[in-house]
């Protein structure tokens, strides 16, 4: 997709057509960054010529699929901006920012695609940022509010690195890290925007272990976040890291866990993206012949993952930043960053391209 990259910052999105658009940051002068933008059709092949749409210096880009065009949103001085790409090149995409969710809260704001063609975000709300507020924003029809108070949790203590999903009835799913006591949580808002009870999903990290032990505690990362099921199962996978190791829970319509967390690999980085009825999920870790490989598994709807995956990189370069995951009808596009070569300290962004049905 592009080479002489110098710093992280990349998605891809895909839609029913089976086409994609990718987004990366190209290092300018003084700090700041180019957002590129560019299209690909199902087999990889670039279909719409690479052009900025704005600059940026803060992290934090992403794109999504949003009806007939795509949503870009990052973040800049003024806190959440977006705009609107499409394929040709004039008009400019208009910017659009959202001052409800400032820069200063940028590292614990979550983003997902929302009914219609909106977005929606989970963000730290209130004096003490001991609440999260959801918002939807972005709205594919103009006539439509820019901007859409949902909801704001009541169950949180002081919620961080949030992440947050639609679900099937119109209601949106969010999950946080308790930060005092160092849990995991869950609840979900109804379509009316009222929040129901928050579930304990992962206990105190620590918690089952004997008193007194010198075990250092595993980090976590950022969750991940993805509606599942079929009509008369809706639930949600929720995924996490401790240290190395990727977990993932099944949760139900309300936000509550329904079966024990599985484990998915070790690695970090990871991703995830509806599929059917449960989940495709992509990290970065050791295939068994090397180590920063980008890998590719199933999910059911019960979180189960599959006895079989992929490795989706060559087995040869290491992938430098975390990889991007999106669907467009039946194939699966995968995009990461790797060195370009062994005396070059740049690096360049692959986009892989393969059947669903491939997927073990």
């Amino acid at each position: 997709m592009a080479t002489y990259i110098q710093r992280p910052g990349m998605g891809v999105a895909g839609r029913t057509d089976g086409s994609f658009a990718a987004v990366w940051l190209v290092d300018l002068k003084g700090g700041d960054a180019q957002i590129a933008f560019a299209g690909f059709d199902s087999d990889a092949r670039q279909i719409a010529r690479a052009r900025a749409i704005s600059i940026t210096r803060e992290a934090g880009l992403r794109i999504f699929s949003s009806g007939e065009v795509w949503a870009v949103t990052w973040f800049d001085a003024e806190g959440l901006a977006y705009a609107r790409p499409r394929w040709e090149t004039n008009p400019p995409a208009e910017i659009q920012r959202i001052g409800a969710i400032g820069q200063d809260v940028s590292a614990h704001v979550a983003l997902a695609p929302a009914p219609g063609g909106a977005l929606v975000a989970a963000a730290p709300f209130g004096a003490e940022r001991n609440r999260l507020g959801v918002f939807q924003f972005a709205p594919a029809d103009p006539a439509q509010p820019q901007l859409r108070a949902v909801g704001v949790t009541r169950r949180a203590g002081k919620p961080r690195w949030p992440a947050v999903a639609a679900d099937a009835s119109g209601g949106y799913l969010v999950a946080w890290y308790e930060e005092e006591e160092g849990s995991i949580r869950a609840s979900r808002f109804d379509a009316a925007g009222k929040e129901g009870d928050a579930h304990l999903v992962a206990k105190p990290q620590g918690s089952d272990r004997p008193a007194g032990s010198a075990q250092e505690t595993p980090e976590r990362e950022r969750l991940g976040l993805v509606a599942a099921g079929s009509a008369g199962s809706a639930g949600a996978l929720v995924l996490w890291n401790e240290g190395d190791t990727l977990l993932v829970r099944a949760l139900d319509a309300e936000a509550r866990p329904r079966a024990a967390p599985w484990v998915v690999g070790k690695g970090k980085w990871r991703t995830v993206s509806p599929s059917g009825d449960g989940a495709l999920v992509a990290w970065v870790g050791h295939d068994g012949k090397a180590d920063g490989q980008v890998l590719l598994a199933k999910l059911g709807a019960d979180g189960a993952p599959s006895a079989r995956g992929l490795r989706m990189s060559d087995g040869v370069n290491p992938v430098k930043d975390a990889p991007s995951l999106a669907l467009a009808g039946e194939r699966v596009g995968v995009a990461w960053t790797e060195t370009m070569s062994p005396g070059v300290s740049t690096k360049r962004a692959v986009l892989r391209v393969i059947d669903r049905a491939c997927i073990p």
